[in-house]
């Protein structure tokens, strides 16, 4: 998703409820990884199975969107607030750091461009 924002109030301006197009693709994304970190959790699925089948891009999401998730949990949600999702970012973050060496390298580059 190719979205722009300065700041957390910037953000649910143009993402947030009076943009439900928008609101809908950003948390169904996190959805989706909220629902992979339960099925990890409750090991009905193997890390390593959903990292294969493109698990890896959630940390990719998180970095862009974590300062987002925790305004939502400080200002809305509570603490709980997609901690599944994070729960499966990290498990995918370990796989790729253990398995890529350049995953690493990659993910530092990544941080450096994002914006804000």
């Amino acid at each position: 998703m190719t979205m722009e924002w300065k700041d957390d109030k910037d953000f649910m301006a143009k993402y947030g409820y009076s943009n439900p197009e928008m609101l809908a693709k950003w948390v169904s994304q996190f959805f989706a990884y909220e629902t992979g970190g339960i099925l990890l959790r409750s090991k009905v699925v193997k890390a390593d199975i959903i990292y294969a089948l493109g698990g890896f891009s959630a940390v990719w999401s998180w970095e862009k969107y974590k300062d987002i998730i925790q305004n939502r949990r400080d200002t809305a949600w509570g603490q709980g607030y997609m901690s599944n999702a994070e729960f499966f970012v990290q498990e995918m973050l370990k796989i790729g750091l253990r398995t890529d060496p350049s995953f690493k390298d990659r993910l530092e580059t990544f941080r450096r461009t994002l914006k804000p």
